[in-house]
């Protein structure tokens, strides 16, 4: 198709979308609104679609309820009516219920390694009927114990230690439960794997390639927040290895998480830090 025929097509879905909004659209637009009148980290409800939502902070919710219910990003295919679905990064819910909204007789388990997100995320799923999906206070790991938690308080916790560390954020120190991802993965066949476990997805798929033969899809945040030692390349092998075709969109640069290129660079200021969704699947 012409490049400018291909422009002015999406140009003109664009203006459809504002002057004929859908409902997820038109749900998003409000919660926009509110958030612009509610300061950060506070906590409350808001009704979006058929959905009472309890959040931790509004301004980080609206992005994530664009990206799962308006760009659908989390919408996946399968012939299985009742599939099986490891939320890994539950947040506050939001994931969850849109894969109840897809697939109603879904078995999901939602893994959240903050403890007031993790009860958050309890609520919003007995809230909105979808109290069947199993909650499970935990992170994400190599190994099962505990691990100390950088709790942030509304989408960037991650496990201490980690490149991208939370420093000069209000992030609260925890010791939290975990959970090795690869045993969960031996006890079942998965048909969707979704990670978002800032910046830990390489060392868990890492120690998780012996078992993703049991895992028919994937999708995840994949973060980059070392310069020095990037991890996409380790994952892209481990993916390959373990049988996947994969997929890469949404590249977002965090221009305002430092570090950033040096004054002196030949691009001063380019974002160091970015995150991107990664799709896999089995031929």
């Amino acid at each position: 198709m012409n490049p400018t025929l291909k422009f002015m097509r999406r140009a003109a879905s664009a203006i459809k979308r504002q002057l004929t909004p859908t409902p997820e659209f038109a749900a998003w637009q409000h919660a926009e609104a509110m958030a612009s009148m509610v300061p950060r980290r506070t906590p409350g409800h808001i009704r979006l679609l058929d959905y009472d939502i309890e959040y931790a902070d509004l301004v980080s919710f609206c992005p994530q309820f664009h990206e799962i219910f308006v760009d659908r990003g989390l919408e996946f295919h399968t012939a299985n009516r009742s599939p099986r679905i490891l939320d890994c990064g539950s947040n506050v819910g939001a994931a969850s219920l849109f894969f109840k909204r897809q697939y109603p007789d879904a078995r999901i388990t939602a893994y959240e390694a903050d403890p007031e997100l993790s009860a958050m995320t309890r609520r919003n799923l007995e809230r909105n009927g979808a109290a069947d999906v199993d909650v499970v206070h935990a992170a994400l790991w190599t190994a099962n114990g505990t691990v100390t938690f950088l709790a942030e308080g509304s989408d960037s916790g991650m496990i201490g230690g980690l490149a991208g560390s939370l420093e000069g954020f209000a992030a609260k120190t925890l010791t939290v439960p975990s959970l090795r991802l690869r045993d969960v993965l031996a006890d079942d066949h998965v048909d969707l794997l979704k990670l978002d476990i800032e910046g830990a997805e390489g060392d868990v798929l890492k120690d998780c390639e012996p078992v993703l033969d049991r895992v028919s899809a994937i999708v995840m945040d994949l973060h980059e927040f070392d310069p020095n030692d990037r991890q996409s390349s380790r994952v892209f092998d481990c993916l390959a290895r373990a049988g996947f075709v994969y997929s890469v969109d949404d590249l977002l640069p965090q221009h305002w998480r430092p570090p950033v290129a040096a004054a002196g660079a030949p691009f001063p200021g380019l974002p160091l830090i970015w995150t991107m969704t990664v799709r896999a699947w089995r031929a």
